[in-house]
């Protein structure tokens, strides 16, 4: 009886041991079952492009803030009869049927001038010029007061350059003369290219100034005559100009045959000067 109750007490209680290993392991945690797999990430949600961003009206820079200032300097009072030049190999005068007084005392006037010129032939010689763009008033397409003031100064200072190139030419300056002419070349190229109504207009109105100046001071006048330098300055000025349209006023139709007879102008002034 004893004997045998210590057997069945022996093997009784390596089986409650193992029975309780049994409870307490994890299930899936043992064996050769593998995790599971984890859930795969969300692809993310498709983004709209990027507006493109919005373009900003041009502001005024470079030789543009400069001009109205300077350009101011030439009232119509003084600056009248540079319009009636007369510059040829005879030399210098103002158209008599049309000019208020003589070449010598309008000489005086360009020399008393000098301040002003050298003002504005600064500006002319700035490479950047940038204009902002006119508001109008209501659907009108009045030019703003401002602007008319710009053009009315475009010129009379293109042709109060003109003029003065003419007398420091026939004077024996042909350096100054041809910076003249040059600026007057850059004035045209910033005017042309601003993009503001009815600029074409004054910008056709300095290529007239250089027509008048730049014959004359090509094939020389009274023994005085262009030097090499003089000529690659003014060749390199006329050539930053379009080519094809100098004055700016191509448009289609009726203005791209008066464009062409302006780039025909210019074209010609460039042959005379060897270009």
């Amino acid at each position: 009886m004893f004997a045998s109750n210590t057997t069945i007490g022996r093997f009784a209680a390596p089986s409650l041991l193992a029975l309780s290993l049994l409870v307490v392991t994890p299930l899936g945690c043992g064996g050769d079952a593998p995790a599971p797999a984890p859930a795969p990430a969300p692809a993310p949600a498709p983004t709209a492009p990027a507006a493109p961003p919005a373009a900003t009206p041009p502001v005024a820079s470079g030789a543009a803030l400069e001009y109205p200032a300077v350009l101011a300097k030439f009232p119509d009072s003084s600056s009248e009869n540079a319009r009636y030049l007369v510059f040829n190999a005879m030399g210098l005068s103002l158209d008599a049927s049309k000019a208020k007084g003589s070449w010598p005392s309008f000489a005086r006037t360009l020399e008393q001038a000098q301040p002003q010129i050298e003002a504005l032939l600064r500006v002319t010689e700035m490479g950047q010029c940038t204009f902002a763009e006119v508001d109008f008033d209501g659907n009108a397409r009045k030019l703003p007061p401002e602007l008319v003031e710009l053009f009315r100064g475009v010129r009379n200072g293109g042709a109060m350059l003109a003029a003065d190139a003419a007398r420091t030419f026939v004077a024996g300056d042909t350096a100054g003369a041809a910076r003249r002419a040059a600026a007057i070349a850059s004035m045209l190229r910033h005017i042309a290219a601003s993009g503001l109504p009815k600029s074409g207009d004054f910008a056709t109105d300095l290529l007239t100034r250089l027509e008048t100046i730049v014959p004359p001071m090509t094939t020389g006048v009274d023994g005085k005559k262009l030097t090499d330098a003089d000529r690659a300055a003014l060749l390199a000025a006329l050539g930053a100009l379009n080519s094809t349209d100098p004055c700016g006023n191509a448009s289609g139709a009726a203005n791209d045959a008066f464009a062409a007879k302006q780039a025909a102008t210019l074209a010609k002034l460039k042959a005379g000067l060897g270009g």
